[in-house]
């Protein structure tokens, strides 16, 4: 959990601290740090396979939840249960993860705190993974990369007191205290990871986490200069692989919150798995407006990572409020899962506080919504194939600099089949030569001799580039027809967003189709789906619908006609899956 408060009586501390995180000096690793490899991604881990959750909680996290503003408000009964749900309710919370599927969870391990205040934790800890993995659940360990309680730290591990961070000679502290809160928030000092005894100090946090059988270590509170960090990411990788060749258990994978900005987020390439919490609303359409910023996110993200690299997203905002503080209705939690699935990622959610202490209780609306995630990820297990290894068959890249970009907003809404090129991470994420055209937004900065040299070769290599100039009117047209490739019409269009991707042989196709409105299904939809530059001749393809919504979608007026299919959906819920299959030759 990593977010900026700023108080009016340190407002000069908090602008340091946002500086630091959002203009930190553009990363470049040492050749000696580690990378990741895909071989190290075990294959439950790999995208597609797994359904992943928090499960924050314990002792130490109810004392964080104090100390910090998301848990000021939380009732007498939400810190109870966030406190015994590694002890007393974790056998009801184990039920309840098998329930619905899921396969990966993350535990609270170290966040702050001392070490002797974190025994009991890690003792409950202990008995938590061994029977998750009894019942075939993976653990990542939590632990904060920066994040010190003083008053615990201070008086046990007293060796702490040399490692705070410092910006221009000002103590910095976590998020920066109110003006209810100053004695409370001057209490979560942050340290420097720049300073190797504070490294070797979590290190052996994190190693205590390995030996207790965690099946990945993610660092939090990725705060302070990017070098430290990196290091820190580099040590646990080494120690991870250390602890593997000594015990000749798999190795740990090591994640951390680096954030979707890119001038952080070649620190990722140390590890093996992405996690990000840079959504702010849940998808639907909300007064008029259509929310799709979480799939232009997933985009994005998808083009700063390595294609191989398992990505979990989650929202720090749900439209209903706070995530601490409310439980998004079925039809969110629902079409959520759906829309990270369609698009390479898996949903990520924080159910501490609200969620997590009314499911535990039997609230009606927690189980309503416990339910309908459910009914997803059975979905999400009995489909799995349309998922792993799944690749997307755009041949449209849109260049963007940064996440916020409105063209792709707009291509999403026209179910233009697209993935983005992260600027300063072109040689990211798909690479350029499977794409025809890329689109030029007219507000990219200046580019660099570098990445004018890849676009050179791109278009060498018979590459469109088209700038979409100020009012992008007609742009959608003109990098359609000059990709040449498959493109996607729906009538009504309404709310329907179209996915397409593809597996590996080239002989499945899946398209998935998602209906953001949650009030009012999209019913008798016409689809016609154009593989142009993919298939040639689709006599002889089978065709079929599902969706975790109905037991026997119905469609009508399938019609095969060269590389274009046809058909209308009598009803899109939330969520529709249409496949096509090349029948074996005889």
């Amino acid at each position: 959990m990593q977010r900026i408060r700023i108080g009016e009586s340190i407002a000069l501390i908090g602008l340091v601290a946002a500086s630091l995180l959002l203009c930190a000096a553009h990363f470049q690793p040492a050749t000696k740090l580690f990378r990741a490899k895909p071989e190290d991604v075990p294959p439950w881990a790999e995208q597609g396979n797994f359904r992943f959750i928090r499960l924050d909680g314990g002792q130490i996290e109810s004392w964080k939840a104090e100390r910090t503003w998301w848990g000021r408000k939380f009732s007498g009964e939400e810190k109870d249960v966030l406190t015994h749900i590694y002890d007393r309710d974790f056998e009801q919370m184990l039920g309840l993860l098998k329930q619905a599927d899921f396969t990966w969870i993350w535990v609270t391990w170290s966040s702050g705190w001392s070490l002797k205040d974190e025994y009991e934790n890690r003792e409950n800890l202990k008995k938590v993974i061994a029977r998750c993995h009894e019942n075939g659940i993976h653990v990542s360990a939590y632990l904060s990369a920066s994040n010190m309680f003083r008053t615990s730290a201070y008086r046990d591990d007293p060796e702490t007191k040399e490692y705070g961070l410092w910006m221009h000679r000002i103590p910095m502290f976590y998020a920066g205290p109110t003006k209810t809160d100053l004695q409370i928030s001057w209490d979560r000092r942050l340290a420097d990871a720049r300073r190797p005894g504070w490294r070797a100090y979590l290190l052996k946090k994190a190693e205590l986490a390995v030996d207790a059988g965690v099946d990945a270590i993610v660092w939090d509170n990725m705060i302070g200069y990017n070098e430290g960090l990196s290091q820190l990411l580099d040590d646990t990788q080494r120690m991870a692989a250390r602890k593997a060749r000594e015990t000749g258990r798999p190795k740990a994978m090591v994640y951390a919150n680096v954030h979707i900005s890119p001038d952080r987020f070649a620190m990722n390439d140390i590890n093996e798995v992405i996690w990000e919490e840079d959504g702010k609303d849940t998808p639907g359409v909300w007064d008029g407006h259509w929310q799709v910023d979480n799939v232009r996110n997933i985009k994005f993200l998808s083009g700063e990572k390595q294609l191989w690299q398992p990505l979990m997203y989650e929202n720090d905002l749900y439209h209903c409020g706070p995530r601490e503080r409310c439980i998004p209705g079925p039809a969110e939690q629902k079409l959520s899962i759906a829309e990270a699935y369609a698009f390479g990622a898996a949903t990520s959610r924080n159910i501490e506080g609200r969620f997590l202490s009314a499911l535990i209780n039997g609230e009606p609306e927690a189980q309503e919504a416990w339910t309908a995630i459910a009914q997803y990820n059975h979905f999400m297990v009995e489909h799995r194939e349309l998922y792993h290894q799944a690749v997307p068959v755009a041949r449209i890249a849109l260049i963007s600099a940064e996440p916020q970009n409105p063209l792709a907003n707009e291509f999403l809404k026209q179910s233009v089949f697209f993935e983005t090129k992260v600027l300063p991470h072109l040689d990211k994420g798909v690479p350029l030569d499977r794409f025809k055209v890329l689109v030029m937004p007219a507000d990219l900065p200046k580019l660099s001799n570098q990445q004018k040299a890849r676009l050179d070769t791109f278009t060498a290599g018979g590459g469109v580039i088209i700038s979409a100039g100020k009012s992008r009117s007609g742009i959608v047209a003109r990098a359609e027809a000059a990709a040449e490739g498959p493109r996607l019409s729906l009538e009504p269009r309404g709310y329907v967003l179209g996915q397409l991707t593809r597996k590996p042989d080239g002989r499945t196709f899946v398209l998935h189709l998602l209906n953001y409105d949650h009030q009012a299904p999209a019913e008798n939809v016409k689809v016609r789906l154009d593989l142009r530059g993919l298939v040639q001749d689709l006599s002889h393809w089978e065709v079929n619908v599902l969706s975790p919504d109905a037991a026997e979608p119905q469609f009508d007026g399938l019609s095969l006609h060269g590389n274009v299919c046809e058909f209308t959906l009598r009803r899109i819920l939330h969520y529709t899956v249409v496949t096509l299959s090349a029948r074996p030759l005889p």
